[in-house]
């Protein structure tokens, strides 16, 4: 809960902190380590989390299976970048060593804390995986901003940043886990051991590639063609801010595999999916509209004004995020029923789609073509998948009224988002909270929202209005 808005804070901070051409090789740098986070969390770390948590096996054995094969992959994929960014600087044009050390040296620490965050939630040490990941995320927020602000020091700067967070979360990770780290000499074990994480490994890569090829291919596709960092700096303010929805998307999705991995069967694990899913349209798709109709009204209040640009692009990766978490539902309930091998067969699809689409439009259209590469990507992906859910499963029906009911609450909620949009400054955002409250009162006088959460919510505020008096006649 406390990651989210701190890395959100943080990509806002430095938009505001450094120039535009600065902040796009910035956002590069963030989204290649994002991309081999996602990479370097999937397999060993996942695997050795289950080993240690069922605790029938050789715990230690697996622990430094894990730690060479996760580290060895870091340090596999720190070389790779850094051999193709000091031969040819494609990655981050312009770029010297100095940087580019400093991301491989990063990568290869974050290789070493995912797989020890793997063996702390195996542990159940639950507290612990929450402070390594605070640890690294405040650690990268302060000694970031402070850099950048107080020395003017730029992407160098924020690269050191990276690099102390994750030695911060790496060595609290190490130092919480020191009673269960095996001796470093002893048996290792074999591929066997974590061979059920490979497709699951491979399913979360190529989902994280959806969500990354857009940044890291706009500058490297439109070099040649007038697409200059800056160019990818505003692209980067309209993904930071266009993405944000898939959050919370997110959250659902990893609040609800539990519950369908778990599930006694298909009809089971559909009703805990649509449980989680059915808040994309009541919740989240009226969010991605607002993306979609007014983005100047948030661009204009919460970047500065050279980022204006980034408007454009903001309405078209918001309807490419909404696939995203949609891909994202299907992707992590296909992992919870064993279906992992036939999710990761698919997601390549995606990926090959987005980039035939940026490789034909940015060389033209720039972010635009960027914008809409992720959205052909994001909804390829979530075409491959539903239809290896739809095989499995039986979804039903919305019901019409239900149906009806709900469209004719986010008409309301569109014709108000179209008058802010022609308003202007001014009154467009009381037009923008009138049109989102109009909208869910209008969703749960209508019984678009279902009974039990009304009541649910409720109930929830009943008892915290029961507490407070409470807690102030204690004080």
């Amino acid at each position: 809960m406390l990651t989210a808005p701190l890395n959100y804070g943080f990509g806002l901070a430095l938009a505001w902190l450094l120039p535009t051409a600065e902040f796009g090789v910035v956002s590069v740098l963030l989204t290649v380590l994002l991309l081999a986070t996602s990479v370097l969390a999937a397999g060993f770390p996942w695997a050795l989390a289950r080993t240690i948590a069922k605790a029938d096996e050789d715990t230690d054995s697996a622990f430094r299976g894990a730690l060479l094969g996760n580290v060895g992959l870091g340090v596999a994929l720190a070389g790779g970048f850094a051999a193709v960014q000091l031969t040819t600087g494609a990655i981050l044009p312009g770029v010297g060593a100095g940087l580019t050390l400093l991301v491989a040296g990063t990568i290869v620490l974050l290789a070493l804390g995912q797989v020890l965050v793997g063996g702390l939630q195996g542990a159940q040490r639950f507290t612990a995986v929450g402070t390594a990941r605070i640890v690294e995320v405040i650690v990268k927020v302060v000694l970031g901003v402070g850099i950048v602000a107080l020395l003017g020091s730029g992407a160098v700067g924020v690269g050191w940043a990276l690099l102390v967070g994750a030695a911060g979360a790496a060595g609290w990770a190490w130092w919480t886990l020191r009673d269960r780290l095996p001796s470093l000499r002893g048996a290792v074990a074999g591929w066997r051991s974590f061979a059920a994480a490979a497709p699951m490994a491979a399913g979360t890569t190529g989902f994280g590639l959806i969500g990354t090829l857009d940044v890291l291919l706009l500058g490297a596709l439109g070099h040649g063609h007038g697409v200059t960092f800056a160019a990818v700096g505003i692209y980067q303010v309209a993904a930071i801010l266009a993405k944000a929805p898939f959050l919370a998307g997110s959250a659902l999705s990893e609040a609800v595999f539990p519950f369908i991995a778990r599930s006694r069967g298909a009809a089971e694990a559909h009703g805990w999916f649509v449980t989680a899913f059915r808040w994309v349209p009541l919740a989240l798709t009226p969010v991605v509209l607002v993306l979609v109709v007014t983005p100047e009204t948030l661009v204009g209040r919460l970047f500065p004004a050279e980022y204006l640009a980034a408007v454009g692009p903001t309405r078209v990766v918001a309807i490419g995020a909404l696939g995203l978490i949609v891909g994202d539902m299907l992707l992590k309930a296909l992992f919870a029923r064993g279906f992992a091998g036939q999710a990761a067969a698919r997601i390549p699809l995606a990926a090959i789609a987005e980039v035939a689409t940026m490789v034909v439009l940015v060389p033209g259209h720039g972010a635009m073509g960027a914008a809409a590469g992720f959205a052909v990507g994001a909804w390829v992906g979530v075409a491959a998948l539903a239809s290896v859910y739809v095989r499995h499963h039986r979804p039903g029906r919305v019901r019409a009224r239900v149906a009806v009911a709900w469209s004719a609450a986010l008409a309301v909620l569109a014709g108000l988002l179209v008058a802010a949009a022609v308003a202007g400054a001014g009154l467009d955002l009381p037009l923008i909270v009138l049109g989102l409250v109009g909208y869910a009162v209008l969703a749960v006088r209508w019984g678009v929202v279902p009974a039990q959460d009304v009541a649910r919510v409720r109930d929830l505020l009943a008892r915290l209005t029961r507490r407070a008096p409470v807690e102030e006649a204690v004080a």
